[in-house]
């Protein structure tokens, strides 16, 4: 007999899309300062960081901003597994269907982008002289792109609309995905926990698909700790410890940054532990491990504790889900809004130094979140229900009253 007091799974998540949409604004803040890279050279610093908008605040954003891809694979492997594990699994959903699905979703703003940036890079090439920032913009990686390819190994490097870089990842996962529940091997905890080292393997060899794996799998192990959580009908109580455990977290992250607390206790252990490891091997060590710990308890604890509070107590509003939605188009757009700004600033002989101020990053957003929430309502919205109505059109009510007749 089912327990009418055992809290039941939400409808729809709205503190997911609060995270996801404001890790897509904080993959912008870290995007910032391509503006600022000399000659417009990728990773050529040649500037003072402390320069940046408000940079004592965002600090953390402006050195870690990778991380918030890695929360967005996280959150694509919960949501995955929440609603598609199990359709899949059990041959509810077809490939095809799913193929369309994602498709649909993924498809129109990408391509948007990709055109925009690439009439944008040819403009300023024409007008400077050189590309801004990532350089491989010829037929061949435009093809990469389209087909959502650009980062499956076959790339010569970054081009057009670079930051659909994790797009491409994610459509590598979600073929992935679909073979682990194709074999029905979605709710073997022990193979999904394996492919989590296997992923972070492949990241070091520099491989990006090890990088989407090791934290959309992990998204999957959230989703089943959250599902044996609701079983054992101890939502509350799991939410009071995992919520402060976060809160801590949280704070330690925080704290520690800013006050090098992190560091300095890597630091002491490395000299009376790990007396073995160079200065020089530690500068490159002590990131990767901070960046792991991050994505191995900071990013799952908040899924979690986000997931059981609106479980537990009422959801969060649903005017996150704006936020939420126009998230995919606020990571698409933001890099050829900068492509069109560096060449108006070209062509009116405006000096980047103003993009220096507050002001010109707080106009920035007004503009990006504007354009972004009209793309999602006005243009993605309306474009994925077309392809999937092309794809799936519903049968002429008569012959659906037939076919009911007849079973």
């Amino acid at each position: 007999m089912n327990n009418p007091h055992k809290p039941a799974i939400p409808v729809h998540f709205y503190g997911l899309d609060a995270i996801r949409g404001i890790a897509s604004i904080i993959v912008v803040l870290y995007h910032w300062q391509l503006f600022f890279y000399k000659d417009d050279i990728w990773f050529q610093d040649g500037y003072d960081k402390a320069s940046l908008p408000l940079y004592s605040w965002f600090e953390v954003f402006y050195n870690n901003g990778m991380v918030s891809v890695d929360l967005f694979f996280l959150l694509s492997g919960f949501i995955f597994f929440w609603l598609y594990a199990d359709r899949l699994s059990s041959r509810k959903m077809k490939f095809g269907k799913f193929v369309v699905y994602r498709v649909s979703r993924l498809y129109p703003i990408h391509f948007a982008g990709l055109m925009l940036a690439a009439l944008l890079q040819f403009l300023i090439l024409k007008n400077l002289g050189h590309y801004f920032i990532f350089v491989f913009n010829d037929s061949y990686d435009f093809v990469l792109h389209l087909l959502f390819m650009q980062n499956w190994g076959f790339e010569r490097g970054p081009g057009f609309n670079a930051p659909s870089w994790s797009v491409s990842i994610e459509v590598l996962l979600y073929l992935m995905f679909y073979m682990v529940c194709f074999f029905r091997l979605q709710a073997n905890r022990l193979f999904i926990l394996l492919l989590i080292p296997v992923g972070a393997i492949m990241q070091h060899y520099d491989m990006l698909i090890g990088k989407g794996m090791f934290s959309f799998f992990m998204g999957g192990l959230v989703y089943y700790a959250y599902m044996d959580i609701l079983r054992q009908n101890k939502a509350k109580q799991y939410l009071k410890v995992i919520g402060i455990i976060t809160l801590a977290l949280w704070t330690y992250t925080i704290v520690g940054y800013y006050f090098s607390l992190t560091h300095q206790a890597w630091e002491w252990l490395r000299l009376h532990q790990l007396s073995h490891i160079t200065p020089e091997a530690s500068e490159k060590i002590y990131p990767v491990l901070r960046n792991m710990l991050f994505r191995l308890t900071v990013s799952p604890c908040t899924i979690l504790t986000l997931v059981l509070l609106e479980t537990v107590r009422r959801p969060l509003s649903s005017r996150w889900a704006i936020l939420g939605n126009s998230s995919y188009a606020i990571y698409l757009l933001h890099f050829p809004l900068q492509l069109l700004i560096v060449l108006l600033f070209h062509q009116f002989n405006i000096s980047r130094q103003i993009l220096s101020s507050p002001w010109s990053m707080l106009a920035f957003f007004s503009v990006l979140v504007t354009i972004s929430v009209a793309a999602y309502y006005w243009y993605e919205l309306p474009l994925q229900d077309k392809i999937r109505q092309l794809a799936f059109p519903k049968p002429p009510r008569l012959a659906v009253e037939v076919s009911d007749k007849k079973a």
